[in-house]
């Protein structure tokens, strides 16, 4: 179904037939989608068939690998790799936890991160820093900016990755990935990015990113199921990044029974062990296709646009600091207001429908596409009336 309807050439995006697609918004106002991207009906349906297929024995196991790589493809297409590069997980975790136990380090290497990443980009290096005997940088945020200067001082011959998220999940920063790659590749270093906040509210594009290794979950703006996440591992870099859990989806021989020999597939493939979530994966592909329809840069806009008229509603307002970079280069989809008692705010306004989360003692508001302007109007009637 395509939701866009073309007017003197320009896409418009019908708002009222794409919430139809969203169940949640008949019961609230769903401003969560950095912790968790509510289902759109045609991925719900699309996860359904391939469970049902299991429960009443028709079990095909070539139509369930067509799904997972048609969501592979979709995948790449979304964030301009090849489909090659492209090893299909179950979370941000896992394939980051892919990239730190795949390279090689020496002993007087060291590692770069900051002091805004969530803890699935923070504790693998912590953890890997230790039992190699590494040591961990770590970038300091500037009242909640990280600066390029920051990370020119500390990358040098001996770092052998930066990790970062691509926009941070407590406050929006996005991060000037092109730049941060260039920077670190000029001195030999390797970039891997958590993108989860990204993926799905924005264009990405690994290409221009430059990026080494990128890792996402589906679950959130990606309005994929759970357990549903892939990454991105440059072409270049598979004898690099040796595969350090393997099973039977890891062998250049899939599903070659007879083969008893093991070969690492030539392909991102490699990383993958066993078993795919095939139910999850069909409903990915699903989400985002209906993103891709829409047009992330059409999604794009249409967030910023409800993020700035939240920013505007809550100007001369002294109970609500906004905590979140409004710079374009850095802004994202995710505002983080500054107050007392957030939890208890929180609190009230779920007691009205309005959902929101509280991350670093602030509230973070994370509007998508399909939310209204009348919306945010009822949220910034709620928070002035506390």
């Amino acid at each position: 179904m395509n939701h866009l309807h073309v007017y003197a050439r320009r896409p418009v995006l019908n708002i009222d037939l794409v919430r139809s697609e969203f169940p949640v918004t008949s019961k609230y106002v769903y401003l969560n989608h950095a912790a968790v991207g509510p289902l759109p009906t045609r991925v719900l349906d699309a996860t359904k068939r391939v469970i049902q297929e299991k429960s009443t024995g028709s079990i095909c196991w070539d139509s369930w690998e067509e799904h997972a790589e048609a969501a592979r493809k979709s995948i790449a297409s979304l964030i301009g790799s090849r489909e090659e590069e492209i090893a299909l997980t179950t979370s941000t975790s896992e394939g980051l936890a892919i990239v730190a136990n795949g390279l090689s380090y020496e002993k007087d290497q060291n590692i770069v991160t900051t002091d805004m990443e969530f803890t699935s980009n923070l504790f693998p290096w912590q953890a890997l820093t230790k039992r190699h005997g590494l040591e961990l940088r770590t970038v300091r945020n500037r009242e909640a900016s990280l600066e390029m200067e920051d990370f020119r001082n500390v990358i040098d011959a001996k770092t052998k990755l930066v990790a970062i998220s691509y926009v941070q999940y407590s406050n929006g920063f996005r991060t000037d990935l092109a730049e941060l790659s260039r920077i670190a590749h000029e001195k030999g270093a390797y970039v891997v990015t958590d993108a989860v906040q990204a993926v799905g509210q924005m264009p990405v594009n690994v290409r221009d990113l430059g990026v080494d290794f990128l890792a996402s979950s589906g679950y959130k703006w990606l309005l994929s199921p759970i357990s549903t996440g892939f990454l991105y591992v440059r072409r270049g870099l598979f004898d690099e990044l040796w595969p350090t859990i393997v099973g039977y989806r890891s062998d250049e021989n899939l599903m070659d029974y007879n083969y008893r020999y093991f070969k690492s597939a030539q392909t991102a493939r490699r990383y993958e062990a066993g078993q795919l979530n095939f139910p999850g994966f069909a409903g990915m592909r699903e989400a985002i296709s209906l993103l891709q329809n829409i047009g992330l840069e059409n999604v794009w806009s249409r967030i910023l646009l409800l993020i700035e008229l939240l920013r505007n509603g809550l100007e001369g307002k002294d109970t609500f600091k906004i905590r979140s970079s409004m710079n374009e280069k850095s802004r994202s989809g995710i505002l983080n207001l500054a107050c007392q008692n957030p939890d208890s705010i929180a609190k009230r306004l779920l007691e009205h429908g309005i959902i929101i989360s509280v991350r670093e003692g602030g509230l973070r508001i994370s509007p998508h596409f399909y939310n209204t302007e009348g919306e945010i109007h009822k949220l910034l009637s709620e928070l002035n009336a506390l």
